[in-house]
């Protein structure tokens, strides 16, 4: 009988604290990609800033779930991740624990903690998500695509994308949409 999958082979996120600049990053929405270079790393390497800029209206609005921290995926040698607390201005510190032989060991949180934020962020978004608000959907069939809702019906909206070849208008969750930032 199989056990189901070893946990120890799932991603785990690294729990950065942010200073002041770096809580200044998150407003410009530039925080992922600083962090990024400092581990000299693409955008293929996840960076998850527990909150979400965006235009509501006439009007520039932050959600944060968490203020003054950020989670970076793990996999690169911890060594890396103790060097932002020098190299990187943005970050206050990496947190860690001490480990069985009294050495520094790298704090994590599974994946599963960080998709639990990622709901809760949306969750909290989805109340702007009214008529005529611009949108990015985040999962599902059109993950990633942009459009505007043109109608809400309790938790759904009804989104048009207007592609160069297609005009469609479907139903999303409002919690899969979020309002575009610009």
């Amino acid at each position: 009988m199989g056990a189901g999958p070893d946990q120890r082979d799932s991603r785990t996120w690294v729990i950065i604290e942010l200073t002041r600049a770096g809580e200044a990053k998150v407003e410009d929405g530039s925080l992922a990609d600083a962090i990024r270079k400092a581990l000299a790393v693409d955008e293929t390497h996840s960076v998850f800033v527990p909150s979400l800029t965006y235009m509501a209206g006439n009007r520039r609005t932050t959600v944060h779930l968490m203020e003054g921290y950020a989670f970076v995926e793990s996999g690169l040698p911890e060594v890396r991740y103790y060097r932002l607390e020098h190299s990187c201005p943005y970050v206050k510190k990496v947190l860690t624990s001490k480990g069985p032989s009294g050495m520094r060991v790298l704090s994590v949180i599974p994946e599963e903690g960080v998709q639990d934020m990622r709901r809760q962020l949306a969750q909290q978004v989805s109340c702007d998500v009214v008529t005529g608000t611009q949108v990015t959907v985040t999962e599902g069939v059109y993950n990633n695509l942009d459009g505007e809702v043109i109608g809400v019906a309790g938790e759904d909206a009804h989104v048009r994308f207007q592609l160069r070849s297609i005009d469609i208008i479907t139903t999303i969750p409002r919690v899969f949409l979020t309002p575009s930032s610009d």
